[in-house]
């Protein structure tokens, strides 16, 4: 695959690429071929090719490059561990194996050779192998992003030294080391002339380099930046007005790095007074209007309608994951993309429309002098909508990549008896809400149940921060049991809210409230104090075990602070526990974004003796290369597996898989939700070292796990 190509890859693209994924199919077994080949025919994305044996394999591999094989390990002449390091070494695209049942031992072999995932060969798992093939390719797509970002850095400079606009970096003492070809053009200091001895401020008139240094240096390091306009003056004296903005850049620790400044000269304007105009109604990258002159437009829009009663829309669109692109390429190449998507949009509005770019990735279109009829004026909200979708995921086209870039869009219609922008605003934005989470790339047009159900969830939200505040969380406690024992081994701590109204009231009522809300952070910071203040009353009790462990959640938001590791040390050591009884749970989700600033801040906590667990597997990304590169320490099979283990063979052979991989590569297993003793047989079956469930215990309040400790 073309590395460049396939920067944001989604599982949207992946369905819809115009170009098809080749695929080549080793596979001796005929009836699996079969099948196999069956199961892709739904998914015209994938081109296969099939081979039965490894020579022939070979031979076709010399004719063409594939994205991706699938490849038995058992075949006529040989297995697959010679291709795979063949493969491995090049990185040239990732392998699927499948095995047998019982050949989990050769997979961990095949994966430690380079192999992307495997899976254990049922007709169930070949029909599911086109979704497993989506998700490795999502993965490998990670993969060639570390090496595109390290080829984007020389892409990056190039962009700066191609702006128009002055760029330049400077030391703490205000001493240039690197300023850009406009920036030596506009001050007239020649390319080969040392900058390093030169500061910027040197070429400010005397006023404005007074003000930065008095003003803006001082608001940049308490705020990060700093805006204003500034006269440069060159060295052949001419004066140059520019909108300028000076960055500091501090380290993790706090401390000041560098300065930056980006200044764009603005002479071209008629006068300083358009210029302050421009700047305060209009969006610098793309030239849209901004919120200010969207607020000014509405309100104009607003007042026609009573007056002519007519019907107009305000579409409210949020690219898809545009994030994406930000954080692996950086904004310059994403505000480059930005400015494609605003031109796209300025194509299929009429003039009469009004385009406004609020900030980041939302734009906002009101539609104006739509039909007088209500019906009909819904009817071509919604055609135009479409049309900007589809003009918008059209692929863009951007410093030799492509991107693939999608929008959610939310309708709202108003006419005469709407007196409210923002309310029309927060209308749009809601509906927008509801696209995204019917799966993006679409729109929905917002209604009054929708209302209701932002006011329902702010009632719930204001309901949970009087909780907060009036201590109305409490801890339960699960314990977790040896599996061929049945002694309490640990426990995991479980979020309750005591309602007054309501009484306890497990987290799926309010969790996802607390997320949006925020309120994670404060209830989360919370729980770990309480955990190991309650973990401290125990061990000073003598009835909590050295090898006993309490699991503690930990939230994707928690986990993705920057200070997350120093404040957990901060906290046990504040507690007074040992680290070693001490774990966290995490689920994939939380790790998938950065897998590498990811590991950094586990591995500074297990340096103190923490350990991680994975929670929830089976349910999220599950790739089994994560258990190869991440630092856990214990594995969580999902209760939902679990839960059929004793009649399903399917959800049975994917446990003792992940039970076999899991050993094998030197992890602790943990069944969730062992309600039956016909469940817990199977697994000591299977050598499951730990459980948790109802047959044991529900989650309790901390005196009564007590009473558990003591029996």
């Amino acid at each position: 695959m073309n590395d460049a190509s396939n920067l944001g890859l989604t599982t949207n693209m992946i369905d819809n690429r115009e170009s098809k994924y080749k695929v080549l199919l080793i596979e001796d077994d005929f009836a699996h071929e079969a099948l196999i080949l069956r199961s892709f025919e739904a998914h015209k994305q994938y081109q296969l090719t099939s081979r039965h044996t490894l020579a022939d394999a070979r031979k076709e591999l010399t004719q063409f490059l594939p994205d991706l094989i699938i490849t038995d390990f058992r075949l006529p002449d040989g297995n697959g561990i010679n291709l795979i390091e063949q493969f491995f070494q090049n990185k040239s695209c990732p392998i699927i194996v499948m095995t047998s049942f019982g050949d989990e031992s050769v997979a961990v072999k095949a994966m430690k050779a380079g192999a992307s995932d495997y899976i254990v060969k049922s007709d169930q798992t070949l029909i599911e192998l086109p979704g497993i093939a989506n998700r490795v390719l999502r993965e490998w797509q990670l993969v060639l992003d570390n090496k595109i970002s390290l080829e984007q850095q020389s892409r990056l400079t190039a962009i700066m030294e191609a702006t128009p606009d002055l760029i330049s970096i400077a030391d703490i003492d205000g001493f240039l080391t690197y300023l850009n070809e406009a920036g030596r053009r506009m001050l007239g200091i020649s390319m080969d002339e040392n900058i390093n001895k030169i500061r910027l401020a040197d070429f400010h008139a005397e006023e404005d380099a007074l003000l930065i240094i008095s003003e803006g240096i001082p608001y940049a390091i308490e705020h990060g930046m700093w805006k204003s306009h500034s006269t440069f003056i060159s060295k052949s004296n001419e004066r140059i007005l520019t909108s300028l903005v000076l960055i500091t850049h501090k380290s993790e620790q706090g401390n000041i790095d560098f300065f930056s400044t980006v200044a764009k000269d603005i002479r071209s304007l008629h006068s300083a007074e358009e210029t302050i105009k421009y700047l305060a109604y209009y969006d610098t990258l793309t030239g849209l209007a901004n919120r200010n002159e969207l607020l000014k437009q509405l309100e104009h829009e607003i007042d026609r309608v009573q007056r002519n009663k007519s019907h107009s829309a305000l579409l409210y669109i949020d690219l898809d994951n545009f994030k994406y692109i930000n954080d692996s390429l950086g904004h310059p190449t994403g505000d480059l993309v930005l400015k494609k998507i605003a031109q796209r949009l300025q194509s299929k509005t009429r003039g009469e429309d009004i385009l406004a770019r609020l900030g980041g990735d939302e734009f906002v279109v009101i539609l104006t002098e739509l039909s007088h009829d209500s019906l009909e004026a819904l009817n071509q909200a919604r055609k135009v909508t479409k049309k900007l979708n589809k003009s918008i995921a059209r692929d863009v086209f951007v410093e030799n990549m492509t991107f693939n870039v999608t929008a959610s869009i939310g309708i709202s219609m108003f006419s005469a008896g709407t007196d409210n922008s923002h309310e029309l605003l927060r209308f749009a934005d809601t509906a927008m809400y509801e696209a995204k989470k019917a799966g993006k790339n679409q729109f929905e047009v917002f209604h009054k149940d929708m209302s209701v159900q932002i006011h329902r969830q702010l009632a719930l939200e204001y309901k949970l921060r009087k909780a907060y505040s009036n201590k109305e969380f409490v801890l339960y406690f699960q314990p977790k049991n040896d599996a061929m024992t049945g002694q309490i081994c640990g426990a995991e701590v479980l979020l309750r809210w005591n309602d007054p109204e309501n009484g306890i009231m497990a987290p799926g009522h309010f969790l996802d409230v607390l997320e949006s809300s925020g309120l994670i952070m404060d209830v989360g910071d919370w729980v770990f104090k309480a955990s190991l203040k309650q973990l401290a009353n125990w061990i000073a009790k003598g009835i909590w075990k050295s090898h006993q462990r309490l699991s503690i959640n930990i939230s994707t938001r928690q986990f993705q602070d920057e200070h997350f590791s120093s404040s957990v040390i901060r906290l046990i050591e504040k507690a007074g526990v040992p680290a070693q009884c001490v774990d966290i749970e995490i689920t994939e989700y939380s790790l998938i974004n950065d897998v590498k600033k990811s590991v950094s801040k586990m591995q500074e906590l297990i340096t103190k003796g923490v350990t991680f667990s994975l929670d929830d597997f089976g349910t999220g990304y599950s790739s089994l290369s994560y258990l190869k590169n991440l630092p856990v320490a214990t594995v969580k099979i999902d209760r939902s597996f679990i839960q059929d283990i004793t009649k399903d063979k399917s959800d049975e052979a994917l446990v003792t898989s992940i039970i076999t991989i899991s050993k094998n590569l030197g992890l602790t297993v943990v069944a969730e939700g062992v309600e039956t003793k016909e469940q817990l047989q199977i697994l000591k079956q299977y050598q499951c070292e730990y459980v948790q469930g109802y047959y044991f215990s529900k989650p309790i309040p901390a005196l009564e796990f007590e009473r558990l400790l003591c029996e």
